[in-house]
């Protein structure tokens, strides 16, 4: 029986730009199961970032359908498309977008606080002890009440993490998660993100490092708006794997013009 989360059919992205008409994507076609990790990747200005978020419905398609967990998202009106996005999908940007004026539990719970558990009290608690679960699991409960300022870059990525799981989604979209960190950092993040993933949670990936995209199951390449191919590596399961990993995928993406 098949567990399909995601399936995208006949995707078009166009911009009129000076009354001309651009083609940012083109009829792309794929599907996700649940538990799966995906990444896009393929050269600047092939339309990666352009596809997570017409995707994941921050961007509006041109024509195709957009299906997830059987409902297709991409007919919604625009409150209704908020909402799915609010309680249904996780996202983590490169550029972490925390709220200054917050601390990193606040930042971490104020999703939740606008969703339907938020409106009552018992459902404050419950958001308030999941928060402090997930910043637990990604050690990071001793930054509870900083400032957003007074951490590093890859335990702000991790509070990311914890915010994109606060309303437990069901995809997380990724979007250069690791691109803002130093080699070290983004480690770490990926390494949490294949911890989710094994309890999982099913991801879709945008990234332009090949070592990021080694840990994921299956690589996407876009070129000119088109899925040009795909490659499947398989579960990640240890760092001893690595090196074949990058080997192999770098030689399929040097077969892909890369």
């Amino acid at each position: 029986m098949s567990n399909q989360i995601l399936e995208v059919k006949d995707l078009c992205k166009t911009y009129i730009v000076n009354k001309r008409q651009n083609n940012i994507l083109r009829n792309l076609n794929f599907q996700m199961e649940e538990g799966d990790f995906v990444a896009v990747m393929g050269p600047s200005g092939s339309g990666k970032s352009t596809m997570l978020y017409t995707v994941s419905g921050m961007d509006r398609l041109t024509a195709g359908e957009v299906t997830l967990g059987g409902k297709t998202i991409s007919i919604l009106p625009e409150k209704k498309m908020s909402e799915v996005r609010l309680n249904e999908m996780g996202f983590i940007f490169q550029q972490m977008h925390m709220l200054r004026n917050l601390s990193i539990y606040d930042n971490i719970i104020i999703s939740a606080y606008h969703s339907g558990l938020g409106r009552t009290r018992e459902g404050r608690t419950k958001i308030n002890q999941y928060a402090l679960e997930l910043m637990k699991k990604l050690d990071i409960i001793d930054i509870a009440d900083n400032d957003i300022t007074e951490v590093s870059g890859g335990q702000l990525q991790r509070a990311c993490i914890c915010r994109a799981l606060i309303n437990r989604p069901k995809m997380i979209f990724a979007d250069e998660p690791t691109g803002a960190l130093n080699s070290k950092a983004a480690k770490e993040v990926m390494d949490e993100l294949n911890k989710l993933n094994r309890e999982g949670s099913t991801i879709l990936l945008v990234t332009h490092d090949v070592k990021v995209a080694a840990k994921t199951d299956k690589v996407l390449y876009i070129m000119d708006g088109n899925i040009e191919g795909e490659f499947t590596l398989g579960k990640y399961s240890n760092e001893s794997t690595m090196k074949e990993r990058e080997r192999i995928l770098n030689s399929w993406l040097l077969d892909m013009g890369w």
